[in-house]
């Protein structure tokens, strides 16, 4: 989480103040300075719309009256002058708090969010296992000033629901130009409590997402080598929970890709309503926060059955096995079976037809690497060539298809050999191949 120190609080206060950033700095410093001494002296301080930190029950508090006259002193302006100033300063915490940050208040303590991530849990009532969503609290961490004292902290009911509510940080939005229907979509979001940092090269949305903080991110295909972008955010596990949403111009078929292409978590068509890109932007936060506690990484991409698209889908694999957790040798493994599917997929399923396509749907969770190739074939009776592979008659299998003038036996096997577990769907034209983690290799 970033962190705001004093003078980026200064900073972040002195335009509303009508100030310079030094006598900001000075007026922040007295403000805490104030809260520190009546900790010190053993009492709390109370902001009505705000929180209230004190030593629980018997502790005298000043109010926010009392700090104000306090501020007024020690800067030597009127007391209604100094209310302005106090008050500049709470909202000025608040307002970095809400954009994430955690913000450090001299020796006073520290103000943030604490979240609290989803997971599984047990139904107390039922025994069986339910999902428990994201939270996100205001907290309080005491500084030098406490002297090792646990303080009690208060939270006015307003700001806890602020808190409670506020859209997650940052949404990256990559477009080749900011024209008006980008700042349309920057005022809708914004004004429903987002915040949207705006790129126009895939070189820039590298740096903002490679910055942390970005939470869901809008990509326009227009974008010169906006595939490469999808790519840093998929195949990096820091950041391969991060939404993608993917805008494409109308008359657009996505379900015939022209070349290799990582598919969004969601997508959107031109024309459309920003309030539609909101919603799906909406269902996507929900979605990825709970999907977060099952699996490490899950990638979805698909390609045309044409060989320059078949060997950019076998390297970007390569890709993801090396970012697993896996041993070499595993990796090995698991990338002969995958390359083994994805031929057998272009082979026996597609026909080599470039107007069918290949969809591979990548899973990582703490235990194993799940891989499932998808073709847009018949399918076959993979029953009966995975019982001859496991018995190791495949070779004979494949004696007999060649006498029958068919090809293929000896993929079946291969894959076998190189994972843990191999599965068709009923028709027979998706295959999932499973490999095992060692014991904590993503950790």
């Amino acid at each position: 989480m970033p962190t705001a120190t004093i003078d980026d609080l200064s900073r972040a206060v002195a335009p509303a103040m009508k100030v310079d950033e030094d006598r900001a700095k000075q007026i922040c410093s007295a403000v805490f300075g104030v809260c520190g001494d009546a900790i010190k002296a053993g009492k709390g301080v109370e902001f009505r719309d705000f929180l209230r930190i004190g030593f629980g029950e018997g502790t005298s508090y000043l109010s926010e009256a009392e700090v104000q006259s306090q501020v007024a002193a020690r800067l030597g302006v009127p007391p209604d002058n100094a209310g302005a100033m106090l008050s500049g300063v709470l909202k000025g915490v608040q307002q970095l708090v809400l954009a994430e940050k955690d913000v450090v208040a001299d020796s006073f303590g520290t103000f943030r969010v604490r979240k609290e991530r989803a997971k599984i849990a047990k139904d107390p009532k039922h025994g069986h296992k339910m999902l428990s969503g994201a939270k996100r609290f205001f907290a309080f961490d005491p500084g030098p000033v406490f002297a090792g004292r646990t303080p009690t902290v208060m939270v006015a009911e307003g700001w806890a629901k602020a808190v409670q509510t506020q859209r997650v940080a940052t949404v990256l939005a990559l477009f080749p130009e900011k024209d008006f229907f980008v700042d349309c979509i920057i005022y809708y979001f914004n004004k429903a409590g987002w915040k949207t940092n705006v790129a126009t090269s895939v070189a820039d949305a590298e740096t903002l997402l490679n910055d942390g903080g970005v939470y869901l991110t809008i990509i326009d295909s227009g974008v010169k080598e906006y595939q490469r972008f999808a790519e840093s955010v998929k195949t990096n596990r820091a950041t391969a929970h991060v939404p993608l949403i993917i805008i494409f111009p109308a008359n657009s078929n996505l379900d015939s890709p022209k070349q290799f292409m990582v598919c969004g978590d969601a997508h959107v068509v031109q024309p459309f309503e920003v309030k539609k890109l909101f919603n799906i932007c909406d269902d996507e936060l929900v979605r990825s926060s709970e999907e977060e506690v099952i699996f490490e990484q899950q990638v979805l991409f698909q390609f045309p059955t044409e060989d320059g698209a078949i060997e950019k889908a076998n390297e970007f694999g390569r890709v993801l096995f090396e970012g697993s957790g896996l041993s070499e040798e595993a990796q090995v493994a698991i990338a002969a079976a995958f390359r083994e599917g994805i031929g057998n997929a272009a082979q026996h399923g597609n026909k080599y037809r470039r107007d069918k396509k290949i969809e591979i749907l990548y899973l990582l969770d703490k235990e194993k690497i799940t891989c499932m190739v998808k073709d847009q074939g018949q399918g076959f009776d993979h029953a009966k060539y995975v019982k001859k592979g496991k018995a190791g008659d495949a070779l004979n299998a494949a004696r007999e298809r060649h006498k029958e003038g068919k090809l293929g036996g000896l993929g079946i096997m291969l894959m076998l050999k190189c994972c843990d577990r191999l599965e068709y769907n009923d028709v027979g034209n998706a295959v999932t191949l499973t490999k095992i983690l060692t014991s904590g290799a993503t950790s």
